[in-house]
């Protein structure tokens, strides 16, 4: 986990990318085309790999109100003409189709969990990667395995069975069985004679 001094210069270098833009001279418009395709966009990498504090997205989501708004890195209340959440909702559901930092990152960093999951045998599979709950619980949730033969599917904690995990079926055994076990445990060693029962 970071520490403030260590993500503070990269809020620093998103807030710095404004004085270089004439905000002025560009529509409202064309402001939430360069949050959404440059102010945004630099944060990936960071997202992919790390959970943003709420600090941070409150900080950044700042800025990025500030300059659609008033074309600045600030702007209070009276500026901002519809409610953040609002403007964050896709242009389908009446927004303005900008990201929301906290659902974004979520969804890099699921990405994780499923390419070890799809391609086993790459460098990244073998990674202590740790995910936070909330997108361990958007993978399990998303992803069904078709379990082929069994070595690339955990027998505890993958949705192989008729799209749901033993947990969702038996939770009071599931219960009973330790951490390790949940996270190691492929159906290919638990099965014999093809028989889990």
């Amino acid at each position: 986990k970071l520490t403030k001094n260590q993500i503070q210069p990269i809020v620093d270098k998103i807030a710095d990318q404004l004085p270089k833009w004439k905000a002025d001279l560009v529509t409202k418009a064309g402001r939430v085309v360069q949050v959404q395709h440059v102010l945004t966009a630099m944060l990936v990498y960071l997202a992919m790999a790390i959970e943003l504090p709420p600090w941070a997205i409150k900080a950044i989501d700042k800025i990025r109100r500030a300059f659609i708004w008033r074309g600045r890195k600030e702007a209070n209340g009276g500026h901002c003409l519809i409610a953040w959440p609002k403007v964050c909702r896709s242009k389908e559901l009446g927004g303005l189709g900008i990201a929301d930092l906290k659902s974004l990152g979520y969804a890099l960093r699921a990405r994780w969990p499923w390419l070890k999951k799809s391609k086993p045998n790459k460098p990244w599979a073998f990674l202590p990667l740790q995910v936070s709950k909330e997108v361990d619980c958007l993978i399990s949730m998303a992803v069904y395995t078709e379990v082929g033969d069994g070595a690339n599917t955990l027998f505890w904690k993958d949705r192989w069975l008729a799209g749901k995990n033993i947990q969702e079926l038996a939770p009071k055994i599931f219960c009973l069985v330790s951490k390790r076990r949940i996270g190691r445990r492929t159906v290919m060693e638990a099965v014999t004679a093809e028989k889990w029962i």
